[in-house]
């Protein structure tokens, strides 16, 4: 019997790598997607160098997939914060390519396949931003209420094929996501998230019976204080 398959983006470091492994561990052949795999020590992960950003040839990029996993995690993404007045256009667009558009193109890519195949799990890593906007958040809050949205809807449009849809809302998780940001959460474990409880939700979500869908997840350090650098 071969081995179920998953397929996880931004899988180079943080969540994304924290959740490749633990689906390894539960019997997963893993494929990866990130930018640069240079640093990214874990063997047995199938990785795939693909910059999500670039919008105008993704859809050509991604026909090298000609199968869809039986769980897709799309967890790439970036944040950038300031009034929106601070944004260059092309600031805008590459925020909102790279953490709307590109799941878009993604589930686009994979959902036939999944449907044809009696169904999926496909995962999508929100934010806390998804759930309550924030100052100088305008921008990267618009692309995560949208993942929202947009995990709400194809839950209503998957189910009937088997296709289960889980959003896991993070706060601050201890990952490189604050290494270009001017503000991190304040030093201690209580103030972040580890990305492995992260990955343990998600895996915890998947191994529900497929006729139960944990729907939703939100996740939170159990103090919240950030400072700026």
């Amino acid at each position: 019997m071969s081995k179920p398959t998953a397929l996880v983006t931004g899988a180079s470091s943080g969540i994304g790598l924290a959740t490749a492994r633990s689906l390894f561990s539960s019997g997963y052949s893993v494929h990866g997607i990130a930018r640069d795999f240079s640093n990214t020590d874990f063997d047995p992960l199938i990785k795939t160098e693909l910059d999500l950003s670039q919008i105008d040839v993704l859809a050509n990029s991604l026909k090298q997939f000609k199968s869809a996993p039986d769980v897709l995690v799309l967890n790439a993404g970036y944040g950038q914060f300031g009034g929106i007045e601070q944004f260059s256009h092309d600031q805008i667009r590459r925020l909102v390519d790279t953490n709307l558009v590109s799941n878009l193109f993604l589930i686009k890519h994979f959902l036939p396949a999944m449907k044809q195949q009696g169904g999926g799990d496909i995962v999508l890593i929100g934010s806390e931003s998804a759930v309550q906007g924030a100052k100088a958040g305008a921008v990267y809050c618009a692309t995560k209420f949208a993942i929202r949205g947009l995990a709400q809807s194809l839950r209503a449009d998957g189910s009937t094929a088997g296709i289960r849809v889980i959003l896991v809302n993070p706060g601050p998780v201890n990952t490189d996501f604050f290494d270009q940001l001017n503000f991190e959460p304040q030093p201690g474990d209580e103030f972040e998230i580890p990305a492995q409880s992260v990955a343990d939700v998600i895996m915890s979500a998947l191994e529900q019976p497929r006729s139960v869908v944990v729907d939703e997840i939100n996740m939170q350090p159990i103090k919240r204080s950030f400072r700026k650098k």
